[in-house]
């Protein structure tokens, strides 16, 4: 009997068989095997298939098959089923992912188990009403920063917010932007470029889910000096949700229950010095801004700005401008 065009297929459709029909708590049978090899046009007898699932074997995939039963199952797999669902959280809570990118990487990640498994995934997932971009090209924008870093080269593209109507609205009235990009930021649940813009010769952040027709220029980067001499270890936990300003030294009083906030902020290696027994001091250093400011306001009574007084003054005439506001 002449073998089929498939027949050289036949390991990757037995893997794929395997990884689709069988988990820690599933097999499959030697039958259901053959009949599923068979549907895919290929001959198959009882010693071919224990050949293959050896010959699999020896490749490295961890197949349990007890001494006396006809029963396969595939125990190891690139991704356990605990990491798949951490992947998918994570895919889920990204405001900068739109919701058809969402569900499209999702369901890729579904490919990675069983079909069990992915029916238990497909019930937890909940993604609907989510808050997400309307940006649906955001993985393309970043996977041409990317290319653009690696070949050290410019990039432009147009940048926007939305107008009441929920329209796109463009700055510089659609003119391109042209700058050199050396860092994607993840912070705040957002996207961000970060890149020096040589006209300004200064960085600026621009949100990756806000720009369009991103493309790689001729011109080569510029900046490096610039970029080396920051400190991108430290970068975001000075920079409140990617708004520059002059960065400072700047002392903040916290209540002892706050350490974790203060952690969770400006990380583990602060260096908490006692006030008195319900407080605790540090000094970090901060890009003040307005964000700064309502971040310090979000916490209430359990933090206060000690220093310095210019700062303090600051965050004074920011309060006194809220309040005016409600007197109005």
């Amino acid at each position: 009997m002449p073998k089929s065009p498939n027949q050289k297929l036949k390991l990757l459709h037995l893997k794929r068989i395997l990884e689709y029909y069988t988990d820690a708590d599933h097999g499959i049978t030697r039958k259901e095997i053959e009949r599923q090899l068979v549907q895919q046009g290929i001959q198959v007898d009882r010693k071919t298939v224990y050949e293959d699932i050896h010959a699999l074997e020896e490749y490295g995939l961890e197949i349990d098959h007890p001494e006396y039963s006809n029963t396969y199952r595939l125990i190891s797999r690139d991704f356990e089923l605990a990491e798949i669902k951490l992947m998918i959280d994570s895919i889920q809570a990204s405001k900068f992912l739109s919701e058809k990118t969402t569900r499209t990487l999702i369901s890729k990640l579904e490919g990675l188990c069983s079909h069990y498994e992915a029916q238990t995934l497909q019930r937890e997932v909940i993604v609907a009403n989510r808050v997400k971009t309307m940006n649906h090209s955001i993985h393309y924008n970043a996977d041409g920063i990317h290319r653009a870093i690696a070949a050290n080269k410019q990039v432009q593209f147009r940048y926007f917010d939305y107008d009441i109507r929920k329209s796109k609205r463009y700055f510089k009235k659609g003119a391109f932007y042209v700058v050199s990009p050396w860092r994607l930021i993840y912070a705040d649940d957002n996207y961000y470029l970060l890149a020096y813009d040589e006209k300004a010769e200064k960085f600026k952040h621009f949100r990756v889910d806000k720009m369009d027709a991103v493309e790689e220029t001729e011109a080569e980067r510029v900046g490096k000096e610039a970029f080396d001499a920051l400190d991108m270890a430290n970068y975001t936990k000075y920079t409140f949700s990617m708004f520059g300003g002059e960065v400072q030294n700047v002392e903040l009083v916290f209540q002892n229950r706050m350490m974790g906030a203060a952690m969770d902020r400006f990380g583990r290696d602060i260096v908490p010095m006692r006030v008195d027994d319900n407080h605790f001091r540090i000094v970090v250093p901060v890009a003040v801004s307005q964000q700064f400011f309502a971040w310090v306001f979000g916490l209430g009574k359990a933090v206060r700005i000690a220093g310095p007084e210019s700062v303090k003054g600051q965050m004074k005439t920011a309060l006194a401008d809220i309040a005016a506001r409600y007197e109005e």
